[in-house]
């Protein structure tokens, strides 16, 4: 029997040369081709735990594919791009490369599971970390996927005291900073979100009879337009447009009507809140439909 880490070792090895077909190889040829310019067979090798031969391979069927997008340069042995590269698989928008930088800076990725092969000089501002009970998550994604109902300990804002509930999720989101479920309470019969930090234990289960289709909140998308703050100077409101790649002043924004509370809170954009413009760069322009809506979910 080996030990632990040669188990380790074979695991891996299996998921990234067996089950990770051809499909997946070529399109990380085709992601350090667009950000990085070159591969060779060894950056194969080394991410999949593949032969050379089998990178030979992939390589050529890349060639076949996109004769145009790579050339071999045989002074530096290293399969580069050329001037008339055009992505075939891997993701185009910038985005793809700067959030597989910020998952390995925050600990979300290791870099061993990154295509990225060459890491810039980098830093982020990062939230402190919500610890979440491992089980806690466990039980409450398997009342959602079963449709069950849970007793839970929860520590509110509200109320001085942990307190007993029983509700019955249906989905998890993120408000930019922490991780909550969304769920029925059968104390308030009404749907709410209930922050994974605070749910302390779960002690029961029982089948549940609310129906997730009538969480219209949950299921109502808003759209919510973004203006830069008409009171800054024209070339302040220039730079804001290009910052959120606004068209003709302005840029669409959606949100779950149950998330719009965090979402404005995180744009700064809640009711009655009184900053400078410099400091409230943006507007929501249509306030007047989107406010009742908060009203609503709230």
């Amino acid at each position: 029997m080996g030990t632990p880490t040669n188990s380790k070792k074979v695991l891996e090895k299996t998921e990234r040369g067996t089950r990770w077909g051809q499909d997946r190889r070529l399109e990380f040829i085709d992601f350090r081709l667009l950000w990085e310019g070159r591969i060779n067979r060894s950056d194969l090798t080394g991410f999949f735990r593949i032969s050379v031969p089998q990178a030979s391979l992939d390589l050529a069927r890349y060639m076949e594919i996109a004769p145009e997008n790579v050339e071999y340069d045989r002074s530096e042995k290293v399969y580069v791009r050329t001037d008339q590269f055009a992505p075939i698989m891997a993701a185009p928008d910038s985005s793809h490369f700067l959030n597989q930088l910020l998952a390995v800076q925050s600990g979300m990725m290791s870099q061993e599971m990154s295509f990225l092969g060459w890491y810039p000089p980098f830093a982020a501002v990062l939230s402190p970390s919500r610890k979440i009970n491992k089980s806690i998550l466990f039980r409450v994604l398997q009342a959602i996927r079963y449709g069950r109902a849970i007793e839970i300990t929860y520590q509110s804002l509200n109320r001085p005291n942990a307190t007993e509930r029983t509700i019955s999720p249906h989905a998890i989101a993120y408000d930019g900073f922490r991780w909550h479920t969304r769920a029925y309470c059968h104390e308030h019969q009404d749907f709410r979100d209930f922050v994974f930090a605070r749910i302390l234990q779960i002690t029961n289960e029982t089948p549940s009879d609310s129906d997730s289709a009538q969480d219209s909140a949950w299921h109502t998308v808003l759209r919510l337009t973004l203006k830069p703050n008409p009171d800054l100077p024209i070339e302040q409101r220039r730079a804001i447009e290009l910052d959120y790649g606004m068209v003709n002043g302005k840029v669409i924004v959606e949100s779950k009507q149950a998330l719009l509370f965090y979402l404005l809170k995180r744009l700064g954009l809640e009711k009655n809140k009184k900053t400078s413009p410099q400091t409230q760069q943006i507007v929501l322009a249509n306030r007047d439909e989107i406010e009742p809506l908060l009203e609503a979910a709230s």
